[in-house]
């Protein structure tokens, strides 16, 4: 092929391409543009101030517009803690949660502040049955609440029996038409399929936003934590999602397999908590904070420590047989690393220097030995009147 036929060819090819680029390079329209631009932010612009509804330890929460994150493992007083936050939106104050009166209405000068008006709360239960829910809103949020009439401001709904195409309609169905000023999602995984589905959670997430933003509402989504104990994060794609997208999140949980919960105000994007909300569950079936409460502090890996500092000594008088079958809980061997981080969290051996001389002590006495498992290497630990399974 002549230089001339090549370089025809050549730029015949560069043209095509410079086409194909452009035909793919769409210059934006001018409506684009002014959509786009309806959406900026100045310094300039004027917004509406944040809207919390409630405060706790003097710290608003609960922002109108916003997704909440309600989150705990099973049992952990998820639901329990809905009780207190419906409550509160009925009166001026439970347990540690209180309604933030507007002030700017005209108040006389040394003249108590007016009682707020109740809210107006949607409550979408997916999870528990009718009777459970009723149960509920009769003997719990009531009684909390302390009011004889819920008809105009309360409205709770079971879900429970309709496929998950209908909950998310029927949740949509319910902020447009009630208007609520707070909603609360019991819970927002049975709006989807498959929990990892990240398409599905991306949607529901967009969805809520949206619903929260237009009507100025306060949406509520609770969902569980992963299983595992040293895993704190919310469970599948939709809990990733919620995380990312929740304006702040509140986490709940058991102290020690007791009477005692804990709910802690684990993020905000604007002012977090640094007080926790402790309480117990009364012979009436009600929660009662608990003002002084103090709660064995943990470790970084969730692990019990002692209140006062490591000592690092041990205590001769600890029944050793007791606190090693405790930690087997059941079993007859364990690995070494998992019986120190089960005795230290539920044994309450003060720190991890005590707990290597309570295994040399456990040792010596005779109630415990430790072997390396040929295969692997790992050290494990048997009470000797068993044998090692390998």
């Amino acid at each position: 092929m002549s230089n001339e036929a090549f370089n025809l060819v050549r730029g015949s090819l560069n043209h095509r391409r410079q086409a194909a680029v452009s035909a793919e390079r769409v210059e934006p329209s001018q409506m684009e543009i002014d959509e786009l631009f309806c959406e900026r932010i100045t310094p300039e612009t004027p917004l509406p101030p944040m809207q919390p509804l409630f405060r706790m330890f003097d710290v608003p929460c609960f922002y109108r517009g916003e997704l909440v994150a309600d989150c705990g493992k099973a049992k952990s007083g998820k639901t329990f803690f809905l009780s207190i936050l419906m409550a509160t939106c009925l009166t001026e104050k439970t347990l540690a949660l209180e309604r933030i009166v507007r002030t700017d209405d005209a108040v006389t000068p040394g003249s108590a502040l007016p009682a707020p008006p109740p809210l107006k709360v949607v409550w979408l239960d997916t999870e528990q049955s009718q009777q459970s829910t009723q149960e509920i809103l009769k003997e719990r949020i009531i009684p909390l609440a302390k009011v004889d009439s819920i008809n105009d401001t309360f409205y709770a709904f079971n879900l429970r029996g309709l496929g998950f195409e209908r909950r998310g309609k029927m949740v949509d169905v319910a902020i447009r038409a009630i208007r609520p000023d707070i909603c609360i999602i019991d819970g927002v995984k049975d709006l989807m399929t498959d929990i990892n589905d990240a398409v599905q959670a991306t949607l529901i997430m967009e969805k809520l936003m949206a619903l929260a933003k237009e009507l100025n509402c306060c949406i509520v989504c609770v969902l569980h934590l992963n299983k595992s104990e040293q895993d704190r994060n919310m469970r599948g794609s939709i809990g990733t999602e919620l995380t990312n997208k929740a304006f702040e999140v509140f986490q709940c949980e058991t102290i020690d397999d007791s009477n005692v919960f804990k709910v802690t105000h684990t993020y905000s994007r604007k002012q977090k908590m640094k007080r926790r909300l402790y309480y117990h569950v009364n012979e009436e079936g009600l929660p009662e904070q608990l003002l002084d409460y103090q709660e064995q502090p943990r470790d970084n890996y969730g692990r019990w420590m002692s209140k006062q500092a490591d000592s690092g000594v041990a205590d001769d008088k600890v029944d050793l047989l007791r606190l090693f079958t405790s930690a087997m809980e059941g079993r007859h061997q364990r690995p070494y690393s998992e019986l120190m981080a089960v005795a230290l969290k539920k044994c309450g051996v003060v720190d991890s220097k005590a707990y290597y001389a309570y295994v040399e002590m456990a040792e010596r006495q005779g109630y415990i030995r430790k072997e390396v498992h040929p295969e692997t290497g790992t050290t494990w630990v048997e009470l000797l009147d068993n044998s090692l399974p390998f």
